[in-house]
């Protein structure tokens, strides 16, 4: 009886340490992550050393990093290593559900080479006051090939301690395989006409043959690229190949407003959203203009980037490489929130709202304050509240919302047949809310 009971044992131990490679993601305890069932969804992260963090169709650095299967299309990941000494680093990738919750798949059924390869492009900075070591991984490439469609996460570790875990990306690959017709229009509701914005979004599902689109299919849309406020639709109307996600009434999305811009790109001068630039202990102080709460009910036309940022130096060659960083301290004037906390946000917060991005109030000064590091080039940013109660995201509180905001809509369409171990991603559009069809 105790032989067996140890057979037992030890086939369950066996049966644990053999579990791919890809549950060690986190910097979480993997037995504790096990054991109490945590969730595993994988989000975009660094560690603090890590800055700059930047992924896009190589060529597109406004692009969301969505790229075609089995085409030419690859997708760049750049960042940089701020510690006096860098780290050497490997990658690898995960395939992920639509919800970013890891598959049960081995690497070798959803990739071709190693599971873990060295990250070789790097170059040390050059002429700047404080030294930084900038990192390239370009995907596919010849050691890694991607066999599916679908999310993936690349998983950037130190080489000598793979659950070191220094970077984590999201990105996707997709196989054109259904036809999306969208479009964004004024609502029909008198009482949002002036500030929300309303999508009509059909497909086209003819090359997946006989399916169940209440079970196979999962459609999301995301604003920008904002994850708080993404909405996950079902089909309103199922005629044939054509299913319809519109009613008269939805889906609804606030417009929001354009995205505040800081202009980083020379400390030669100042730019309307910059106070005063200093130079002491070694480092760039890069202090902003006072923002405020936009409490107007008027729209206002600004272009922007739909709260991307470009690294970019007017002084330098190579601004990769070349580019400062620089203490960049933002300020938000106004009566303090006592129900919730704000946070500067965008792609320079790898779309996140991060501790290290929350805002102090400063009882003194009457303002909200945040210190963080950023590199030299131009970016956009907006304040996001977060209600204490609920932990509800309001996007708009702080910033306004108006019908008339120039957005990018993001629309994924994931599909799993009966029978299939995963989901693949076999539509991508992105739309823009002021072209009209």
């Amino acid at each position: 009886m105790i032989y067996i009971k140890f057979l037992v044992l030890f086939l369950q131990l066996l049966s644990f340490f053999a579990q791919p490679h890809q549950n060690c993601y986190c910097k979480n305890n993997l037995i504790e992550s096990i054991v109490l069932k945590k969730s595993q969804k994988l989000s975009t992260l660094c560690a603090s050393h890590i800055k700059s963090l930047k992924a896009y169709p190589t060529g597109w650095e406004l692009n969301n990093p969505t790229v075609r299967f089995n085409s030419d299309e690859t997708i760049t990941i750049e960042f940089d290593d701020i510690q006096d000494t860098p780290g050497q680093y490997e990658y690898t990738i995960i395939h992920c559900d639509y919800e970013w919750e890891p598959t049960n798949l081995y690497f070798m059924e959803y990739a071709e080479g190693f599971e873990y390869n060295p990250i070789t492009n790097y170059t040390y900075s050059s002429g700047t006051q404080s030294s930084y070591t900038h990192y390239k991984l370009t995907l596919p490439n010849d050691e890694t090939k991607f066999k599916l469609t679908g999310n993936y996460i690349v998983k950037i570790v130190d080489q000598t301690n793979r659950y070191t875990v220094v970077v984590q990306q999201q990105i996707r690959i997709y196989e054109p395989l259904v036809r999306i017709d969208a479009l964004i229009r004024k609502p029909v509701s008198p009482n949002i006409q002036n500030t929300h914005q309303q999508m009509e979004l059909t497909l086209n599902t003819a090359l997946l043959g006989s399916i169940d689109p209440t079970c196979h299919i999962r459609v999301k849309v995301m604003l920008n690229n904002q994850p708080f406020n993404a909405q996950w639709l079902q089909p309103q109307f199922i005629n044939g190949n054509q299913l319809v996600y519109h009613t008269s009434t939805q889906p609804i999305f606030e417009g929001g407003n354009e995205y505040r811009q800081l202009n980083l790109k020379s400390f030669h001068y100042q730019t309307p959203s910059v106070n005063r630039i200093e130079q002491y202990g070694g480092e760039f102080h890069v202090t902003l203009t006072h923002d405020t709460p936009i409490k107007t009910y008027r729209y206002s036309e600004a272009q922007d980037l739909n709260g991307r940022y470009l690294i970019k130096c007017d002084d330098v060659n190579d601004s990769q490489t070349e580019a400062e960083y620089a203490w960049v301290y933002f300020t938000l004037a106004g009566d303090r929130y006592y129900d919730g906390d704000v946070y500067v946000f965008g792609e320079l917060s790898n779309w996140e709202l991060l501790p290290n991005f929350k805002m102090k109030y400063n009882e003194q000064t009457g303002v909200y304050e945040l210190k963080t590091l950023l590199k030299q080039g131009f970016y956009n940013y907006r304040y996001v509240f977060v209600a204490n109660s609920n932990d509800t995201k309001e996007f708009n509180r702080i910033e306004s919302t108006f019908y008339e905001t120039e957005n990018t809509y993001f629309i994924y369409v994931y599909f799993k047949p009966d029978g299939a171990r995963h989901w693949q991603l076999l539509g991508f559009q992105g739309i823009n809310s002021r072209v009209r069809v």
